[in-house]
């Protein structure tokens, strides 16, 4: 005879029953209050931010960070990192400090999933690259935080959900809640000084973010510097001495020195981890009067930020001004800028998909075959496209598109 012991569990049963800080983004009570482009019905077993969450995991654009260079080629080496590795450690450093700080987990979460959705392939010299290419045709220029909102908002396939309002005919991409959206915007501290985006200043404004959007940055920095470390010394960029070196220079901060050397990365990272949680409680005790933006709550210690600052030095004396890493990154750079010029001077060679999202006066020129050698791309919202497309090529992708245009 079967008995009702047990049952699912309840969304806001569930929900109410997690504890946050007075300082934590809570989480929303009505469709409305989550603040995504079309309402949506609620789900019965997960909250917004679980939702939000999902969809990044289960979208093209995170599956494709695989592909994605973070220092060095990972297809040399199958032990270094690449851009979907780096996004699951900055998950799983944001995690900890969430948890520490009692601040929304599953929000965190979804900024962290979703931080470099919009990278470039050949790392941040990819963004460089189509930046300054953006910039010449008068556009907003490119930064990978700004891409990730365009990806979720408009570029990725849109959820199998049952909306409560809505037009069909508007693209809405993952149709993501207001919070993880601004979160991956403002998962950078240089969103404020360098976005060109007008629009997503005004939507989102220039404070500092929630206080899980700060923790996500300031995870990036950890995971960045740290797993970085920890790949220069993989290729042999640095020497033992110089990890020792770290320890007796921050003996403090660090402690002793472990005894294995594989530890002594964990030890960093989460002596940082510590540091940070810290010095953000410590923060939000001195300055937090019910505004988590008004302030860049968490941050390092000084000392926490000169250990950070050590480690990136040598990460760019060993690594970044490298041979092989600058190799590299030239060959990126040529490649996206080729791709590029070739992509606006002769559009034809785009991927049917890709040509299916020009303005409706470029599709109907491109049905043309008298047009070969002819239809150049001007249009800015057409140029957005091709730049689009190449922010979303793996390296292979964008190496294999180089070669089957030009060789």
């Amino acid at each position: 005879m079967l008995t009702n012991r047990f049952k699912l569990v309840d969304r806001e049963e569930y929900t109410n029953s997690i504890k946050l800080a007075e300082y934590a983004t809570p989480y929303p009570k009505k469709p409305e209050d989550e603040k995504r482009k079309f309402l949506e019905k609620p789900c019965d077993y997960r909250n917004a931010f679980i939702r939000d969450r999902d969809r990044i995991l289960h979208c093209v654009s995170f599956r494709k960070m695989l592909g994605k260079t973070q220092v060095f080629i990972s297809e040399k080496n199958p032990k270094q990192r690449n851009r979907l590795t780096h996004t699951m450690e900055v998950w799983q450093i944001s995690v900890s400090i969430a948890m520490m700080l009692k601040a929304n987990i599953h929000l965190t979460e979804a900024i962290a999933f979703g931080h470099d959705l919009g990278h470039t392939p050949f790392g941040h010299a990819g963004e460089s690259a189509l930046n300054l290419l953006m910039e010449s045709d008068d556009l907003e220029g490119f930064s990978h935080n700004e891409q990730s909102v365009r990806v979720v908002s408009l570029l990725e396939s849109p959820p199998n959900v049952e909306f409560l309002d809505g037009d069909g005919a508007v693209k809405y991409g993952l149709n993501l809640t207001s919070y993880t959206r601004e979160g991956l915007f403002k998962h950078t501290c240089r969103f404020n000084k360098d976005c060109k985006n007008k629009e997503l200043i005004k939507e989102f404004g220039k404070d500092n973010g929630s206080i899980e959007a700060q923790i996500v940055n300031i995870s990036d920095e950890i995971a960045q510097c740290t797993h970085d470390l920890q790949d220069v010394c993989m290729a042999n960029a640095i020497t033992k001495e110089e990890i020792i070196n770290i320890f007796d220079s921050f003996k403090i901060l660090l402690g002793d020195r472990p005894s294995r050397g594989k530890q002594n990365i964990s030890t960093i990272i989460g002596t940082l981890i510590n540091d940070v949680s810290k010095e953000g409680i410590n923060k939000l005790n001195e300055k937090y009067t019910g505004d988590s933006g008004a302030h860049e709550f968490i941050i390092f210690s000084k000392e926490g930020n000169r250990l950070r600052k050590h480690i990136k030095n040598l990460i760019n004396e060993n690594a970044i001004l490298g041979d092989e890493v600058n190799t590299m990154n030239s060959r990126g750079r040529h490649i996206l800028n080729e791709l590029y010029i070739m992509f606006k001077k002769d559009p034809y060679c785009l991927p049917k998909g890709i040509k299916n999202e020009f303005s409706p006066v470029l599709k109907k020129e491109l049905k043309n075959t008298k047009g070969y050698g002819k239809t150049e791309i001007s249009n800015k919202e057409d140029i957005r496209v091709v730049c689009d497309y190449i922010a979303s090529l793996t390296d292979k992708e964008a190496i294999d598109a180089f070669h089957s245009t030009f060789l």
